[in-house]
């Protein structure tokens, strides 16, 4: 049976949307600089794919002996670039990061306030945010050509000029003796993917997302390993 050409149409449609869909919209980049949050960077290494690009685990750690958290409010660590945000643009990012954290992790923790046995402690900073430049974003989002330039320059660049980007460090301790389990540090950039959206701050809360949600699976692997 031979179809109407405009339900083809439409079917090439889904299609394409559901291949878009599928793209990652943040990417980590190259390389990343600290900040001096952690204090002691010691013993972070490059990480391997799928982690943070400087990241420590604790191996004399048992995982499995912790059931709850305590999740610091998120810092907002000052440079060039934050100092400059408006006081509603820096709480809304840090009330952002951690409500992303609080979700995420609260499915497999109970998230406490204050220390005790089998609590650990997380405490973030965000050390950089930049939001994507909205006007350009729309035109690079509607017009194909201008986005596979935009695409092209993060190549070069190792971040596309009109998307967004963040970098976090993070620690987790154990809540009564502070002794550190896992620390990270990592840099995420806007990809440009269709679905990131035209907010000015959309990059930058996917990158949120997407850490809490790596780190809550993160923590859930290592509570299950012997």
């Amino acid at each position: 049976m031979t179809k109407n050409p405009k339900t083809l149409a439409v079917l090439g449609i889904l299609v394409l949307s559901l291949a878009l869909a599928a793209c990652a919209t943040t990417r980590q980049t190259r390389s990343v600089e600290t900040s001096g949050f952690l204090g002691d960077y010691s013993q972070l290494q490059e990480g391997e794919k799928g982690q943070a690009q400087l990241i420590y685990v604790n191996p004399n750690t048992k995982f499995s002996a912790y059931d709850a958290i305590m999740i610091d409010s998120v810092t907002l660590w000052e440079d060039s670039e934050t100092s400059e945000l408006s006081q509603e643009d820096q709480q809304m990012l840090t009330d952002f990061f951690y409500q992303a954290l609080h979700e995420k992790l609260s499915k497999d923790f109970q998230v406490v306030d204050s220390p005790g046995p089998r609590v650990m402690r997380l405490r973030a900073a965000i050390i950089e945010a930049k939001g994507a430049r909205v006007v350009m974003n729309s035109v690079t989002s509607i017009i194909p050509q201008f986005r596979l330039l935009s695409t092209l320059l993060g190549r070069a660049t190792d971040t596309a000029p009109w998307v967004g980007k963040a970098t976090a460090e993070v620690e987790i301790t154990d809540s009564m003796t502070d002794v550190r389990l896992v620390a990270g540090v990592d840099q995420r950039t806007g990809t440009k993917a269709l679905r990131s959206g035209l907010k000015t701050w959309s990059d930058v809360k996917t990158v949120f997302d997407y850490w809490a949600g790596r780190m809550a699976t993160r923590l859930q692997e290592l509570r299950t390993q012997a």
